[in-house]
């Protein structure tokens, strides 16, 4: 007798405390996996959107880049255009300056031999 008053005391713990701890505790597993998955799938969309951003920005820095270059092509081309053309302008200049000094030369030259040829 003594024995079932023991086993009887034994099943109504079971049934009133470890059973519902038993409930809550799969109640909370269930919840925790749930919460799992949803971070899964939650990280698998920021994975997804991080590859589109590279991919985006991979793209603008290509043609980031090529502005550039054609950027850099004129104005390296206008600083060419403008040394250029000051080279041209000393050049000139010194044409000028050559064809100035050769007629004050042979007019000097032809000068002298008028003068002379009176003076004699």
């Amino acid at each position: 007798m003594e024995e079932q008053n023991m086993l009887n005391s034994h099943e109504e713990i079971i049934h009133k405390n470890i059973l519902p701890r038993l409930d809550v505790l799969e109640e909370a597993q269930n919840a925790f996996r749930q919460e799992v998955t949803l971070l899964k799938s939650d990280l698998m969309g920021v994975q997804r959107g991080q590859a589109q951003l590279e991919v985006t920005v991979m793209k603008d820095g290509k043609e980031t880049r090529a502005l550039l270059k054609q950027f850099v092509t004129h104005v390296l081309g206008q600083d060419e255009k403008e040394t250029q053309a000051e080279i041209d302008r000393g050049k000139q200049k010194w044409e000028i300056i050559g064809k100035v000094a050769v007629a004050l030369v042979g007019s000097g030259g032809l000068l002298y031999l008028v003068v002379e040829a009176f003076t004699k």
